[in-house]
């Protein structure tokens, strides 16, 4: 039973630190991929569009004819502090005849690289990963105002699902982009169309129409520039390979990934219980092999012990009785000398007396005769055949407490123990303390001695039978000890130092 507990435990132990192993690997990721997808440290965005535009070239004048443009938008970081990044963003146009400049914005944002947003604004720079159907409030770079991206529907450009989204602004003052009329107030009216890849965000498409003009006291005036831009097919192309590309490392992330480390995980926890069934396996095989050796051994010792126990007792009652005819001859002073000698043969005697019981104690099945007894007249009984060294001294619990037990047999459990605290003393001044007390329905005996106490490579042994460090025990004494408490339904454990023998047995 022990044994199967000890694997079931290392089976929940493994198990909580497979479990914890898994979860760990997976927080770990998780904070990877969210890394992965704040705004990059190294972001840059670059995307053309082309049109066309009519400006006004003078006051009083009228729009020019339509020409075209080409524009180019590039953002890129310029500096990092903490989790804010300082991204510059250039609009660069020319005439796509002339190649001349006819238009040269550049402006510098602060961006949440968590959020995606503006440091000093609620509004979106650009769109987030995971893009949902709603609206978002921008700041964009190429709208110059806050404006509000509507969700318009579900599109498809060239085998990418996209969201479109749509935006109107008025009144929106760009006389800074018009330096030739500088002394002129200007306000442009607009909107756009943005294609957005909504995994990952990634813009593939933008297109956008604005109306500049001058107002005066509140009214309006002549128009200064009449235009529109979409992005160019080749920039278009660049776009939706890229979000593509981006959109398949996130879905690896998102969902093949995690499957494969929790497969992993899994099929590692699976070797791990898998092996460690075959160890405990390998190990209960082993501990029965040993067990059944341990019993044939024991079953040699029980047929030696019955042939022999007889034919042992009688020459040893045949020497106690000598030794007592000599202790009257010595008493009546026939011999003085032979009173050195009497001690250590009666010694003798006694031990091979004590070992011969313990053998026998050991492989004898003897049925329990169980009655209501005193713990106190148990261990009173102990106490009287026990020869108590006069160095050692024995604390008696102050409190007695009553159970239904075999009288003898428990008696004999507790002189082994005695016997054995006494040995574990040895000649030392020392003493032995017995406690009990009454703990949820069972009595708890407690034998603590002030001996040395007992090893470490040793404490897991001392109830296995045969196994002893004297040089004269059987190794037989301990085991009984634990058989006669087990058939009252208890158990014993021990722990050192100091050394401590508890006993735990049912009170009803």
């Amino acid at each position: 039973m022990a044994l199967c507990a000890n694997i079931l435990m290392n089976f929940k132990i493994k198990l909580v630190i497979g479990v914890l192993a898994i979860i760990s690997v997976m927080i770990i990721y998780e904070l990877f991929v969210n890394e992965i997808k704040k705004i990059p440290l190294n972001y840059e965005y670059i995307a053309e569009q082309e049109g066309q535009d009519r400006v006004l070239n003078s006051l009083g004048g009228n729009l020019s004819e339509p020409f075209g443009i080409r524009e180019t938008l590039r953002e890129n970081v310029i500096n990092m502090t903490g989790n804010i990044l300082e991204i510059n963003s250039t609009i660069l146009g020319r005439d796509p005849v002339t190649n001349k400049i006819v238009f040269d914005d550049t402006h510098i944002f602060f961006v949440d690289r968590t959020t995606w947003k503006h440091q000093s604004m609620n509004e979106y720079f650009t769109f987030p990963p995971n893009v949902q159907k709603e609206d978002y409030d921008f700041f964009h770079p190429m709208i110059f105002s806050e404006t509000p991206f509507v969700f318009e529907r579900v599109d498809n450009i060239d085998g990418l699902d996209v969201y479109d989204f749509s935006c109107k602004y008025s009144g929106v003052d760009v006389s800074s982009d018009h330096p030739e009329f500088s002394s002129k107030k200007i306000l442009s009216d607009g909107g756009c169309t943005i294609s957005v890849e909504p995994v990952t965000g990634i813009m593939v498409s933008f297109s956008k129409y604005w109306d500049d003009y001058f107002v005066n006291n509140g009214v309006r005036g002549a128009d200064v520039e009449i235009g529109e831009k979409h992005t160019t097919e080749y920039s278009k192309n660049i776009l939706v390979n890229t979000a593509k590309s981006t959109k398949t490392l996130y879905y690896f992330l998102d969902l093949v990934f995690p499957s494969l480390i929790a497969i992993v995980g899994i099929a590692i926890l699976f070797v791990a219980l898998l092996f460690d069934k075959t160890k405990n396996q390998a190990k209960i095989i082993i501990q029965t092999q040993n067990e059944v050796i341990k019993k044939e051994k024991l079953s040699v010792v029980g047929e030696l012990t019955a042939r022999i126990s007889h034919d042992l007792r009688n020459p040893l009652s045949a020497i106690r009785l000598t030794i007592q005819t000599i202790e009257i001859r010595v008493n009546n002073k026939l011999d003085p000398k032979l009173e050195e000698y009497l001690p250590i043969i009666n010694d003798a005697v006694s031990r091979i007396n004590h070992q011969i019981n313990q053998v026998l104690g050991f492989v004898k099945t003897m049925p329990l005769d169980k009655k209501l007894v005193s713990i106190s007249n148990i261990l009173d009984d102990s106490i009287k055949n026990i020869n108590i060294p006069k160095n050692i001294s024995v604390i008696l619990p102050e409190n007695d407490f009553s159970l239904m037990a075999d009288r003898i047999q428990m008696s004999v459990a507790f002189t082994n123990i005695l016997l054995n605290a006494i040995d574990e003393i040895g000649e030392n001044e020392g003493s032995i303390t017995i406690r009990t007390r009454s703990e949820k329905n069972n009595l708890i005996i407690e034998f603590e001695d002030s001996g040395d106490g007992i090893s470490k490579e040793n404490i897991s042994k001392i109830f296995e039978p045969l196994f002893t460090t004297k040089q004269n025990g059987t190794g037989l004494g301990l085991s009984s000890v634990r058989a006669i408490i087990e058939s009252h339904g208890g158990s014993i454990s021990v722990k050192s130092p100091p050394t401590v023998f508890s006993i735990s047995l049912p009170q009803n």
